[in-house]
């Protein structure tokens, strides 16, 4: 590998990154920070919307890891799911190893693992990975299952990620809860050349190396130009240049 090659002490960019991996530029840091605040409130919902590969996932990681106190994530997997897959996967998450067959029985049984939960101070987070291939239907049985209920449970907290086309999606007319429960819409934009230039400098810090050594004085530029600031295609280009200049 390419490591060796260049006295790195391993690849400058991780599938996925955290903590201190994580390259926090101007842009991020507005984005994590508004969406810790939009979570404060237990059922509030998050949108996130963006190209792909522009790191969406990555950031609402890091939002979640900087809330505090005791916290239950359940991420939702880029899979084409019905109402009820969504509701087994839920329940399956939380721990329920037989769980009832009867949609009614299911709802009542996560509802009662919500409970529990927050009678340990426990919030929970339910991270779509992409909304948008999940549909409008399932969509909709989230929000019925993690609204609050007067008197029983606060509920749960949505993030609903997905490309450009998420806010068009959530227009569709049996959404209208969702849209009423979102406490911040976000779009997050690719990186502009000054941020790509800081993310490449982070990237191979972390890894025991110096960018602007490695790399020709305007290769950023044109890694900018090529990659439009998009996360996954600049780590590609990359990692692709290293690996033929080692062969």
């Amino acid at each position: 590998m390419y490591q060796r090659h260049f006295g790195l002490k391993k690849r400058p960019f991780c599938a996925t990154p955290t903590d201190a991996d994580v390259f926090v530029g101007p842009q991020a840091a507005t984005t994590i920070s508004d969406i810790k605040t939009a979570l404060a409130i237990n059922d509030a919902i998050v949108t996130i919307s963006g190209p792909v590969g522009c790191g969406k996932t990555t950031l609402v990681n890091r939002a979640l890891d900087s809330i505090s106190g005791n916290r239950k994530i359940i991420s939702v997997a880029r899979l084409r799911l019905n109402t009820m897959d969504v509701l087994d996967l839920l329940l399956e998450e939380l721990g329920q190893t037989n769980p009832p067959s009867g949609a009614i029985q299911k709802f009542v049984a996560f509802r009662r693992h919500l409970k529990k939960l927050e009678d340990k101070n426990t919030r929970v987070f339910i991270v779509v990975e992409d909304s948008v291939r999940l549909g409008a239907d399932t969509l909709a049985e989230l929000e019925a299952l993690t609204a609050a209920d007067a008197g029983h449970s606060e509920g749960a907290n949505l993030v609903l990620m997905g490309d450009e086309r998420l806010e068009e999606v959530l227009r569709d007319p049996q959404l209208e809860r969702i849209g009423q429960r979102i406490r911040q819409r976000q779009i997050i934009a690719p990186l502009n050349a000054a941020e790509l230039r800081g993310y490449l400098k982070h990237g191979f810090r972390l890894a025991g190396g110096d960018f602007e050594k490695l790399f020709e004085a305007d290769a950023a530029v044109l890694l900018h130009h090529l990659s439009g600031g998009i996360l996954r295609i600049t780590n590609n280009l990359v990692e692709s240049a290293l690996t033929t200049a080692t062969s």
